[in-house]
């Protein structure tokens, strides 16, 4: 019902208001999770000090950064990183669609947007699970507290490192599009998912594209007749998703595997294992790393796991029928994501129970999906969903559906609040290791800077903050060693040279050099200053302007 306030307005103009009054409840959700997930503060773009703690998240930020001074546009090559080769801009652990639209708007150099795309994050994945709930439950009450109990997923709280996976609104755009037959048999809507999401990240289409997969399935055996235009749709789609993969400098990349899939798969109990003991207020967490209870978590949230049970009653008791939510077509598709999940290792209550050997041929195919625990979340959505929907049809389904929501919430409270303390360091200080003002004029008259030795998991804060000074500078300078996801052997190649010649003392003057483990060779110990406690190598003749 409206306000009486409305009521002298026309009926177009009436309709309006009543849609964005509807609406409401569901911003002030979205900003509630935003707000209890992350310090409100990392919003404001010219923050990025939160960014340079050696995260994930710090990486795809400077990533971007980089991308952006280095003028490629509309290329999606980063030219900065990696240097000279430099490296295509979805191997910086950025967001190469955030840069095709950054790049046409322009970025004020130093500001930050990963606050902004955490949030953008959270109201799609409010918008998305509104659409798919209020398909089915009518009541605004109920869908209300539908929403809000598909929206707040563990999964998603839980994966705040790396941003660009918080699109956890790519997994329920592929779900809304493919309940609806109509939209579902329509190539154009599944290249608008695909294609963004191939934007995004490789692993959402990755997920995005077996819920694809099950649409054209169902085409093919629902609709046999249409069969040569069910064809020729998928082959667009095809097409269009290799042209953006070439576009992205995916295809022809020769990048070294890293022979590390199964370490970090699902767990057979992961859906009422939180993976980790300060993550659930009621459950216990338990994993055999905490590697693989990160990437392979897979939690309902206890909230969630209740609704399913009281579903799964009341489904068999009153022989409930969900022919308008067509889950059966998901399944072949859902089976190959969860045995690629759990992978080669079966872990039950933090314990391997089994390990089964894999062909080096099958390990190396399987690589690019090598965190594999990940491609479970589309089934957990599911799960939630038809949860949601059946206890939705129950006498009292708000009741229902708002104790499952409470009892959700009070068992998530303690990885809320550790995930929000990792971004309350959001303040006005950027460099904390780098304090010295001798850092900017070394960077400044650098020709670019190398890392030794040129490995991931050596003094990361420095790294990034150093990062950070180099590509934000005036005069942007290049990095000859970046983190990135995956290494092409071309760059592995070069590193490797950079440090031999180092070893052997052979010193390019035009270089800054910093030492992350500082075992100093003999052949450069009369060359090291100390910076912040930092070895150095400064340059000692100025860099040719560029």
């Amino acid at each position: 019902m409206l306000p009486l306030s409305f009521a002298h307005l026309g009926p177009g103009l009436r309709r309006g208001t009543k849609k964005v009054w509807n609406a409401l409840p569901f911003f002030a959700l979205a900003v509630a999770m935003f707000v209890a997930w992350m310090h409100p503060a990392i919003l404001d773009p010219r923050n990025v000090g939160w960014l340079l703690d050696g995260s994930d998240r710090g990486q795809n930020s400077m990533g971007l950064i980089a991308y952006l001074r280095g003028g490629t546009w509309p290329g999606l090559h980063d030219p900065m990183l990696m240097a000279p080769e430099g490296l295509p801009l979805a191997l910086t652990d950025s967001n190469p669609l955030l840069g095709l639209l950054l790049g046409l708007f322009g970025l004020p150099v130093g500001w930050q947007v990963t606050g902004l795309w955490l949030f953008a994050c959270i109201a799609l994945q409010v918008i998305f699970a509104r659409a798919l709930v209020t398909r089915y439950v009518a009541d605004p009450l109920a869908a209300f507290l539908g929403t809000a109990l598909l929206a707040v997923s563990p999964a998603l709280i839980a994966r705040y490192g790396h941003v660009n996976l918080c699109a956890h609104w790519l997994i329920l755009w592929a779900l809304w599009v493919f309940v609806d037959p109509d939209r579902a048999r329509r190539p154009g809507w599944w290249a608008a998912v695909l294609g963004v999401a191939l934007l995004v990240h490789p692993y959402l289409t990755v997920m995005a594209a077996a819920i694809w997969a099950s649409a054209v399935l169902r085409l093919l055996v629902v609709e046999p007749e249409s069969w040569r235009r069910t064809v020729v749709g998928a082959g667009a789609v095809t097409v269009l998703l290799v042209g953006i993969a070439w576009w992205l400098g995916f295809i022809g990349l020769d990048a070294l595997p890293t022979g590390s899939y199964g370490q970090f798969g699902m767990a057979l109990d992961a859906l009422w294992n939180p993976g980790n003991s300060d993550y659930s207020a009621l459950l216990p967490g338990l994993t055999t790393t905490s590697a693989q209870g990160f990437e392979g978590l897979n939690y309902l949230g206890a909230g969630l796991l209740a609704l399913a049970v009281v579903a799964c009653v009341a489904a068999v008791a009153r022989r409930e029928r969900l022919a308008d939510l067509p889950l059966f077509w998901l399944v072949p598709a859902f089976l190959v994501l969860t045995l690629v999940a759990i992978g080669p290792h079966w872990v039950w209550r933090g314990q391997t129970l089994m390990a089964w050997p894999l062909p080096d041929i099958v390990r190396d195919a399987l690589d690019p999906v090598r965190a594999g625990g990940r491609l479970f979340w589309p089934v957990g959505y599911v799960i939630a969903l038809a949860a949601i929907v059946v206890a939705s049809r129950l006498p009292r389904a708000s009741l229902i559906l708002g104790a499952a929501l409470a009892l959700q919430l009070f068992d998530l409270a303690p990885m809320v609040s550790a995930v929000r303390a990792t971004s309350a360091s959001a303040g006005d200080q950027i460099y904390r290791c780098t304090r010295d003002p001798a850092w900017a004029a070394m960077v400044a008259r650098a020709s670019a800077i190398e890392f030794e030795p040129a490995t991931p998991y050596l003094e990361e804060a420095v790294r990034d903050e150093l990062t950070w000074r180099a590509i934000t500078a005036p005069r942007p300078v290049p990095l000859r060693y970046f983190y990135a996801s995956r290494e092409p052997a071309a760059v592995r190649k070069r590193l490797d040279a950079d440090t031999a010649a180092f070893q052997a003392g052979r010193i390019d003057p035009t270089r800054l050099y910093v030492i992350l483990d500082n075992r100093i060779p003999l052949a450069v110990m009369n060359r090291i200053q100390l910076i912040d406690g930092i070895a150095v190598i400064p340059p000692v003749s100025p860099s040719s302007p560029r």
